[in-house]
């Protein structure tokens, strides 16, 4: 109990690894901290506290010197109370509720002590009333309106059981039942977050998917990690649970490595359709003799950009499959290659590249990339100067 003493056996600690003032507990539970948010008194008989004194800190037998950073004020009376932020000279495993005194610099003298609030607090706050009042609500909430609290600051990121655990000094359990009876907090996997956090984060995964398609009529939707990428404050579970939520719901859906909102897809105007059709002409009617992309787009009534992005549209479709940088084929040209070297292959088992180029009728400058194009897909495959069927 508290006040007895206690005999521990640490294997494999020396003495020069342990020093007064640490606390033993299990690893990786708890974080030393050189910042606290504490609510601090003064004795009547103290001199004024003013910001950004410095001042000798006690905390159960750890002892260093602090900053005290007031929130909203200037210097604190004497006999009065106000919320700060010690900053501390040397790290402390501290947690809310702890107590503490502190002594004045010079001479050292005791002139008040406190409570820790709280032992993660941000580097830089920009409302220093509105945190006071966050400080203030840690202090006299109870044990589920202190998660509350904590869980609604954290945001979108939402607070992880451990890092409560971290935070706070209570069991894991106690964490989770205190979640479980607060109506605002929502348990998703490890990550406990806010009711409207939540749904604020629900409606803009579907908006930003609409934006999207807006901006990008042309394309057939957004990629899943350009979509996980805009919810990069988001917990990964967090953002996994919204996304199957709404999969589940039917208001998007998957296609390959594609997002999109349900029932859209490419909308295109007029021209763009038309522009479409024209591509895919060229390449269908061209066969093996395919004419430059560059000299295609250039007879086109739309845009640079717009007929880029058909080209992308054409060729995620699998309906134009480009083998390197200059050439691009329609599919069918390929589908009938591939049934010709199987053909050829009744004849003989190898060809080289002055039979390929008979076999198709198209010159080096195509019969090159084509033979690369099927070792690729495991048509043939090279043996020296000439190419194995298989």
């Amino acid at each position: 109990m508290a006040g007895q003493r206690t005999a521990l056996n640490l294997a494999g600690a020396t003495t020069e690894e342990l020093a007064r003032g640490m606390m033993l507990a299990p690893a990786s539970t708890f974080h030393a901290s050189s910042r606290a948010d504490v609510e601090l008194s003064l004795l009547t008989t103290a001199k004024p506290l003013k910001d950004r004194a410095r001042v000798h800190f006690h905390s159960y037998t750890s002892e260093s010197i602090a900053t005290v950073a007031l929130y909203g004020k200037k210097q604190v009376p004497p006999g009065e109370t106000a919320f700060a932020q010690l900053r501390l000279s040397e790290p402390a495993l501290l947690l809310p509720g702890d107590r503490f005194i502190i002594r004045q610099f010079s001479p050292v003298v005791t002139i008040g002590g406190g409570a820790v609030v709280e032992n993660a607090p941000p580097k830089r706050v920009k409302d220093a009333a509105g945190y006071a009042h966050l400080l203030k609500i840690l202090t006299e909430e109870l044990r589920v309106g202190m998660l509350r609290a904590r869980v609604t600051a954290s945001g979108a990121r939402g607070l992880g059981i451990a890092e409560a655990v971290a935070r706070t000094g209570w069991p894991a359990q106690q964490i989770i039942f205190a979640a479980s009876a607060s109506p605002e907090v929502v348990r998703v996997g490890d990550i406990l977050i806010s009711k409207p956090a939540l749904e604020f984060a629900r409606k803009d995964l579907i908006s930003a998917l609409d934006a999207f398609h807006k901006h990008n009529a042309l394309v057939a939707g957004m990629s899943k990690e350009e979509l996980r990428g805009r919810f990069s404050e988001l917990a990964p579970g967090v953002f996994a649970h919204l996304f199957d939520e709404a999969l589940q719901a039917k208001k998007m859906e998957v296609a390959g490595e594609l997002v999109r909102l349900t029932g859209r897809g490419v909308m295109m105007k007029d021209e763009e359709a038309e522009s479409k059709k024209i591509i895919e002409a060229a390449f269908a009617t061209a066969g093996l003799k395919v004419p430059a992309l560059k000299d295609v787009l250039g007879e086109l009534k739309v845009d640079k950009g717009r007929a880029q992005k058909i080209v992308t549209l054409l060729l995620r479709d699998k309906v134009l499959v480009k083998i390197s940088d200059d050439l691009v084929f329609h599919r069918n040209a390929l589908l009938d290659l591939r049934k010709r070297m199987v053909a050829e292959k009744t004849k003989s088992p190898k060809i080289d590249v002055a039979r390929f180029k008979d076999l198709t009728g198209v010159s080096r400058k195509y019969a090159i990339p084509l033979l690369e194009y099927l070792d690729r897909e495991h048509v043939t495959r090279r043996v020296g100067d000439e190419r194995v069927i298989l």
